[in-house]
Formats: structure tokens, C-alpha cells, sequence
């Protein structure tokens, strides 16, 4: 047997679950996570003497902050030591036990935190995208997937439209996965950004047939950085990530990425997670690649933050307290929708998240600049000929006229 660690980790992966295995980029084969100081100081952790870790106690494993940290953190002071590799171990399972709830079967691994949902793609990027790679991103979309696999990896990304007259476009993916002929990557977010769009149980369960169907090894990366926030009852309540855990079929390698930046309303904590949806030998291995890339990126999460994402979903009133702000943002949509349609102004579908997109003639990003001039500030997006509204932080009672001042301008840059 081979000495070299990730060779060992490869033979265990094409073993175990040969897609992955065939997914992983040239980093990803060569990643794996060091028994350094790292991990030898994790397995002295209930040792009455622990002369490991290069970090100031107060001599027995406490932590000795600084009084104004002390002040400042309170029951967080615990946080000025380092975290542990790959996460809070308590946070990691409640968090695990957040995503079975919903509906992922127990034969997934368990969520690695990153530094927010961006490190977390970045992960996924490294492990399985190399220079040319396909990687299939929903267009329009968020514009970071480019530069995440396109700029940092030299992926070949490729916009793939979410919409097909008002619908998911299932028919339109499933033909561009048919020409796939490498092992390739695809982003699904759902509900988007931009445009807040959410599938129907239905056109989710197409979609999963569909992908199931691909004839090359395939990275399934749910960005679901949204999740939860579905205002219409009509659409998939939860992540398509248990679907495809169940569904996808022997080629399809699930990958969840999440947080509490928008879950837990958490946004400068960036408190991410990172979920591969098998079990068993296959999460191990993917596991240790990814704590080896983490290692040898940022180390190990900020501390603090995690202690307060753990305290959130342990506190018993923390559910009603997040659904009160889901209820915030839902009245700011409707308000939104509402003072759209009474200004005839048609929006693309949207069901949840924070976001809708709004078509508009001409220049998206001329426009966005007269409207700078006016004082409302939105996001172009030229590609889908579309502006961007995010309702989530505006106030309800704005809605009206700030729609009524976009209307106007719109009227002003008619022919």
C-alpha cells in the first residue's frame, strides 16, 4: 500500500464511491488533512497535562481574554482560544441535526463550517473544478460562481437558464447535461439570487429525474443560503439536497452549502457549512480533503461567532424568534409585489428568499445609475436585461414610492 496520505485517501474514494472519486480536481486528488499539531493537540484534549497547542490559558485549558475582550463577549469569551478544526464539534451536529429534520436521510456526513457560504463554494471549487472543468451555474445567477470557479480554478463556466416561459427550464438542463462528456460541476440555488425563484414539488421532482440521468460524474452543489424562506405554499417548502441524496443516482455527488448568515439572520458572523451528501467511507474521505484544504487556507473558523450560532440554535426561543423575522421579510415581498403590479410593472416569478428581478427596457445599468440620481439604489443586471430589488432590507412602508419613483423614470427613458 502506498505511504503517500492522499493516494491512500484516493484508493479508499474510488472504493467507496467512484463518481466522487472521478470528480476530484488535481488539488482535490492531492488534498488530505495533516496529523499535525492541529489534530495531535484534538486527541490530547482530555489530557490531565496538554503541552500541544501554541495558545495562551490559564493554565488548564481555559481561556484568559483580555478584560475589555472579556466585557465585550460575555459568555463568548470561551471564544479567544482557537476553534477546533473543521468546526465546533457541538455545532456541528446541531446543525446536521437541522438538515436531517428537513428531510435528508441520517447517510450523510457531517457539515464542516466554513468562514460563510462563499468560503464553502470556494471548498467545492478546489476539490472538484480544474482549469476547463464545466461548470453549469443557473443563469441569471449570482455573479460570484464566476469568480469563484471561473477566476480562482480557470473553470469553464456556463450560464444555463433557470426559465423557460415563466417555468423551470428542466428540458433546457437536462439537454446540456446530455452533452456533458468530463466530469463536470452544476450549481442549483434555490430560492435564487436574483430573481427568488422556487421550483414546484413537481418541477423539483423533474428536476431530480432529470439530473439523475447525467451521463458523466457530477458535482450537485445546492447553494442553499436561502433555505427556509419560501413564501408561497404552492412551491418546495425545503433543499432539494435530501431528494438527491435519495434520487440522484450512482454519478451524482450531492454537496450542501449553507449557513447562519441568512438561517439564523447571522451576516457578519459567517458562520457557513459544508455537507457532502453520502455516508460512510466516502465522507470520511471527502471530509479529510476538505479539512485539509481548510487547514491549509484559514485553519480553523472563527471561534466566537460559531459559539453564537451554537447559542441561537440551542436556545428554545430561537425558532419563534427567527420566524418572526421570517414574517418581516415576507410582509416587505408582498408589500413590494403589491406596489409593483399597481404601477403595471411585472416582475419575474418570485416565491422567497430576498430578491426579485425586474425586467426593464434598454440599459439595466444606465438605468441603474438615473435612479442613483433619484436616491434608489438597486442592482443592474444588464445579461438578463433585468434589475434587482432586495426587499429584505426595505422597510415595507418604502415600497410604494420607491416603485413609484423607478415607474417614473421608466416613463422618462421611454421612446
Amino acid at each position: 500500500m502506498t505511504s503517500d496520505p492522499a493516494d491512500r485517501l484516493n484508493t479508499r474514494l474510488e472504493a467507496a464511491h467512484p463518481a466522487a472519486a472521478a470528480l476530484l480536481s488535481g488539488l482535490g486528488r492531492r488534498a488530505f488533512y495533516p496529523r499535525g499539531v492541529p489534530a495531535q493537540a484534538a486527541e490530547a484534549a482530555g489530557c490531565r497535562f496538554n503541552a500541544t497547542i501554541g495558545q495562551l490559558t490559564d493554565g488548564h485549558g481555559g481561556a484568559l481574554p483580555l478584560p475589555a475582550m472579556a466585557r465585550v463577549l460575555g459568555p463568548l469569551s470561551r471564544g479567544v482560544l482557537y476553534g477546533r478544526q473543521g468546526g465546533e464539534l457541538a455545532l456541528r451536529a446541531a446543525w446536521r441535526a437541522r438538515i436531517c429534520a428537513e428531510g435528508a436521510p441520517e447517510a450523510v456526513g457531517q457539515p464542516l463550517v466554513t468562514v460563510g457560504i462563499t468560503h464553502g463554494l470556494a471548498l467545492a471549487a478546489d476539490l472538484f473544478a480544474d482549469a476547463g472543468t464545466p461548470v453549469l451555474a443557473p443563469a441569471p445567477g449570482w455573479g460570484n460562481y464566476r469568480h469563484i470557479f471561473g477566476m480562482r480554478r480557470g473553470a469553464a463556466v456556463e450560464g444555463v437558464p433557470v426559465l423557460a416561459g415563466g417555468a423551470l427550464a428542466v428540458d433546457a438542463l437536462a439537454a446540456r447535461l446530455a452533452c456533458l462528456d468530463r466530469p463536470a460541476v452544476l450549481i442549483l440555488n434555490f430560492p435564487s439570487n436574483p430573481l427568488g425563484y422556487v421550483p414546484s414539488p413537481d418541477e423539483a421532482a423533474r428536476l431530480v429525474a432529470a439530473v439523475a440521468q447525467t451521463p458523466v460524474p457530477l458535482a450537485v452543489l445546492l447553494d442553499d443560503a436561502y433555505a427556509h424562506m419560501v413564501w408561497d405554499e404552492s412551491r418546495q417548502a425545503t433543499s432539494l439536497f435530501g431528494a438527491f441524496v435519495r434520487h440522484g443516482g450512482p454519478r451524482v455527488l450531492p454537496v450542501k452549502l449553507d449557513g447562519a448568515t441568512k438561517e439564523l439572520f447571522f451576516f457578519g458572523g459567517r458562520v457557513g457549512f459544508f455537507t457532502v451528501g453520502v455516508g460512510g467511507e466516502a465522507a470520511e474521505v471527502l471530509e479529510d480533503k476538505a479539512m485539509g484544504l481548510l487547514r491549509a487556507t484559514v485553519s480553523s473558523c472563527p471561534h466566537p461567532s460559531q459559539l453564537a450560532a451554537l447559542a441561537a440554535l440551542e436556545d428554545p426561543s430561537g425558532p419563534a424568534e427567527v420566524e418572526a423575522l421570517r414574517s418581516l421579510i415576507r410582509a416587505r415581498g408582498e408589500a413590494l409585489r403589491a406596489a409593483l403590479r399597481a404601477h403595471g410593472l411585472q416582475p419575474l416569478p418570485f416565491h422567497g428568499g430576498f430578491f426579485c428581478l425586474l425586467p426593464v427596457p434598454g440599459d439595466a445599468e444606465a438605468l441603474r445609475r438615473r435612479l442613483l440620481g433619484r436616491g434608489v439604489g438597486v442592482v443592474s443586471h444588464p445579461e438578463a436585461g433585468a434589475i434587482r430589488l432586495a426587499y429584505a432590507s426595505l422597510d415595507a412602508a418604502d415600497a410604494a414610492p420607491m416603485v413609484a419613483l423607478i415607474a417614473e423614470v421608466l416613463r422618462e427613458a421611454a421612446p
